[in-house]
């Protein structure tokens, strides 16, 4: 596969991320125009909210919205990484890079949509400790690590992985020396 093809490829430019976040601000504006609606019923005064709470209908409607949204993103995601690996027979050795140059996602969101699909039991797959790559077809058992602790969400630098054998950054425990973790794919 040539690498200049995709040279100046097109990426998605939305995020795979979970709609989860975006629904529960959606219920609590909905929970609060609806709390609003009931001080209105019965006259009672809490903060003005009998005056002006109706009105958060119309962001929770909004929000509703963009939670529909993040949720159709999501599916829409899994099937073209599904149908990229369909035509791959869900077997061989691929690099995660040429996978998201064809399709045009970026490999962080390719890797979040393998891990939803493996958990979904669509795909089996691990990487390829030495180089990398991934391996479809080939299952991996997680086997966690008695002394791993998970990392904070935002990194300022690569955590140091010298002398642990487990990944630092999913806990799966490393039987053999290579530079990647066969779960995750991380950079050890």
């Amino acid at each position: 596969m040539s690498e200049n093809k995709y040279k100046h490829r097109y990426y998605y430019k939305e995020s795979y991320e979970a709609a989860i976040g975006t629904f529960a601000t959606a219920i609590v504006f909905l929970f609060v125009a609806i709390l609003s609606l009931f001080f209105i019923a019965f006259n009672i005064e809490f903060i003005g909210l009998k005056d002006w709470g109706y009105w958060l209908f119309i962001p929770a409607f909004f929000i509703f919205i963009g939670g529909f949204q993040k949720l159709y993103r999501k599916y829409k995601y899994q099937k073209v990484v599904k149908n990229a690996l369909i035509q791959r027979n869900f077997e061989g050795t691929h690099k995660l890079e040429h996978i998201a140059l064809e399709i045009g996602m970026r490999p962080k969101d390719i890797l979040r949509v393998l891990v939803d699909l493996r958990a979904k039991g669509i795909v089996q797959y691990s990487f390829n400790s030495e180089t990398g790559e991934i391996v479809l077809g080939k299952a991996i058992i997680y086997t966690p690590a008695n002394e791993y602790v998970p990392p904070a969400k935002k990194l300022e630098s690569p955590l140091l992985t010298e002398g642990k054998n487990f990944c630092v950054y999913c806990g799966h425990k490393i039987e053999a020396s290579g530079n990647f973790c066969p779960n995750c794919g991380s950079n050890l």
